[in-house]
């Protein structure tokens, strides 16, 4: 190999032009290894001393500029020079440094700053930080959670608001043993009443009680009504007691030692002076009237008084204004409850107290003739607001004894005023009721009436769970119309929102199987808690939805005209096109039972023949 020449066997090219170089490759010697770094030692001596001898005189074409003379002379790259010796001169290639990674600090160099007083303590400040945060930001995320604003749950309904209340009067248990009673219990459990009322079965004739700790005795005693409670307890089912404390018989041993004037009995009942007409005529202290028409107070001889009553004057009423005569009352409430009575329904309660100075009152604006009640205004007499201390420590009687499980209701209307006065603090009035238009009703009524009467009572006071009481007044709703009709109105008003109190007649009467399947109804979210809007369709039928989100909808409908109509519910809110029937009244088909109705209805045309009542529910629209 000559000197300078850099060989290549498997020749390639790599020089496109006419003149490049070609080079072949082989394996150097050590000798030519060692000659050529000895030239090139040599080489760099002649260039730094100007040029070599033999430069100038041999023009082999070595002064051929292989790069551009334009290229700079200069790089500010750090470059690594390789040169290759050719024939033609050197070759200069330039290639890029690999600029170096960057690297933490090794292991040895971290030790010196393992236990450096200064980064100890970052460690651990940061450590403690990072920790503390965390729980900053858990605690945080629990606070929003537990004081977000959450959906107030409906609140639970009592045992008093999911069944309706049956009154059996005492003429239903008179001369019957434990097990007929018990038989009735059991029928009333089939039919899902859960709740039964007994009324005048205390000592005495109806509404003139001689001993309220006693029973009557045709219907056996206390020993035989604790056997009652104790098997509708075995049923699931509640006994509620009714009375009037208002007043008593003229029987009752306290009314015969107040007239004699002994003590404590001489001021239990009231008892006043009278006045002396012109003529030396004895009359009554003032111008009060008694509810039956006629004066409030009688003359007793014996005692040389007045004694008021506000009904029949065989009914002398109490005198409340005396602590003890409170005070025995609360003894008669603790008596039963606790004998496993589990409530009241009180009568009469309006007339509790009177105006102490006895002052006459005020004509009204009603014409009546003077000695009819409707004649006065009653301002001294009724409603007065003294009645709610005495209903209130009763009240707390019931509601210690029974650990606030106890039924306080009152079997009269109460007005509107008068309620917002009683429950001003808070509850003393369980089941408020305004049932008037129902009372007096008869097969006549309208659907405006019902309407009005039902709705008004609802928004009225906000009252939010009343009672609706077809059968109270002077006489029951089987006796004001015929037996179909009053059927249809029972089942009507099953499904209001509140609690429905009926007798034992209404549940075994034609529609025995439809009251069954209403009541079972009622303890479905849709009546406990949903919402009530009412509808006059037609002009003559009366008709409401019960409406909770995520449950049935309901539609209760009656025909209060004497013809049959064709009813267009299709626009009503929520209203699909078809609905499912649920029940009816028997009166909804003929008689003959040729005609059978189908399961689903078009809201489009829905059928009402006369006095019926018909209940369907569906699914809302969207």
């Amino acid at each position: 190999m000559e000197s300078g020449k850099f060989e290549l066997e498997n020749v390639s090219e790599v020089n496109s032009t006419a003149n490049g170089s070609v080079a072949t490759c082989k394996s150097l010697s050590e000798d030519d290894v060692n000659h050529q770094q000895q030239s090139k030692v040599e080489d760099d001596k002649d260039l730094i001393m100007g040029q070599k001898i033999d430069e100038a005189e041999v023009d082999d074409g070595a002064k051929e500029k292989m790069l551009n003379e334009e290229s700079p002379k200069k790089s500010n790259k750090n470059t690594t020079e390789v040169i290759f010796m050719a024939e033609n001169g050197d070759a200069k290639i330039d290639i890029e440094s690999v600029k170096p990674a960057l690297c933490g600090m090794g292991k040895e160099e971290l030790m010196k700053y393992a236990n450096d007083p200064f980064w100890v303590r970052l460690r651990w400040i940061l450590f403690v930080g990072f920790w503390v945060l965390w729980f900053a930001m858990l605690g945080g995320a629990i606070a929003i959670i537990i004081m977000a604003p959450k959906c107030a749950s409906p609140q639970l309904k009592t045992w008093w608001e999911e069944s309706p209340i049956l009154q059996i009067e005492s003429t239903e248990i008179v001369g019957k043993d434990l097990k007929s009673v018990e038989s009735n219990l059991e029928t009333l459990k089939n039919q899902h009443i859960k709740i039964i009322s007994l009324a005048s079965i205390l000592k005495g004739d109806s509404g003139h009680i001689e001993d309220f700790k006693s029973v009557n005795s045709r219907i056996g005693d206390v020993e035989f009504v604790d056997q009652i409670i104790a098997a509708a307890k075995r049923r699931d089912q509640k006994i509620l007691l009714e009375f009037d404390p208002n007043h008593s018989s003229l029987n009752h041993p306290w009314f015969s030692r107040s007239v004699s004037g002994e003590d404590p009995y001489a001021d239990y009942y009231v008892w006043a002076d009278g006045k002396m007409s012109p003529e030396g005529n004895r009359q009554p202290p003032n111008n009060w009237l008694s509810v039956n028409g006629g004066s409030a107070w009688t003359f007793n001889t014996q005692r040389g008084q007045f004694y008021l009553h506000q009904f029949n004057q065989t009914q002398p009423d109490f005198n409340f204004h005396n602590p003890l005569v409170v005070e025995e009352f609360n003894d008669i409430f603790s008596f039963w409850l606790n004998r496993g009575v589990s409530g009241f329904r009180l009568g009469s309660t309006q007339y509790l107290t009177e105006d102490p100075a006895r002052q006459n009152e005020q004509s009204s604006a009603t014409p009546a003739d003077p000695a009819e009640y409707q004649y006065l205004m009653h301002v001294h007499t009724k409603d007065r607001e003294d009645n709610a201390k005495i209903l209130t420590q009763w009240r707390e009687i019931v509601t210690n004894i029974t650990k606030n499980d106890g039924l306080f209701a009152l079997k009269d209307d109460i007005a509107s005023d008068t309620l917002a006065v009683y429950n001003e603090n808070k509850r003393l009035i369980d089941l408020p009721q305004s049932s008037q238009f129902l009372t007096t009703a008869d097969a006549g009524i309208t659907a405006r009436a019902l309407q009005n009467g039902i709705s008004n009572w609802i928004s009225g006071v906000n009252v939010t769970w009343p009672t609706w009481d077809v059968n109270g007044g002077a006489q029951p709703l089987r006796k004001r119309m015929p037996a179909d009709i009053a059927d249809s109105i029972i089942l009507m008003t099953l499904l209001l929102p509140g609690t429905p109190v009926f007798k034992l007649n209404d549940t075994l009467s034609s529609a025995r199987k439809e009251f069954a399947i209403l009541t079972a109804k009622r303890s479905e979210d849709t009546f406990l808690y949903g919402d009530f809007n009412s509808y006059i369709i037609n002009g003559t039928v009366f008709a409401y939805t019960r409406v909770k989100n995520g449950s049935p909808t309901y539609l209760v409908a009656y025909q209060s005209s004497e013809e049959s109509g064709i009813i267009d519910v299709s626009m009503l809110p929520l209203m699909p096109e078809k609905v499912n029937v649920v029940t009816h009244s028997p009166n909804y088909l003929p008689q003959n039972g040729t005609v059978v109705i189908e399961t689903k209805l078009s809201t489009k045309a829905i059928e009402m023949p006369a006095k019926s009542t018909l209940v369907v529910s569906f699914a809302p629209s969207s």
